[in-house]
């Protein structure tokens, strides 16, 4: 059973939590708030694995 989803998703939701929690500080001007972002990578990770699986491509069955 091929998981590339699960893949995806991860890397997806690593990179989310790597440009909310801590590019867009630094863009800012602003301190990073490590504590935000140690909570914002789990959550990141799950809404990762959701995209990612609702984003995979569906087989498409011939009748």
């Amino acid at each position: 059973m091929n998981k590339s989803w699960v893949k995806f998703g991860l890397i997806w939701g690593t990179l989310m939590a790597i440009i909310m929690n801590i590019g867009f500080p630094l863009f800012d001007g602003e301190a990073i708030n490590w504590t935000k972002a140690a909570i914002g990578l789990p959550v990141w990770l799950v809404f990762g694995l959701i995209f990612g699986y609702v984003s995979r491509k569906k087989p498409v069955k011939k009748q």
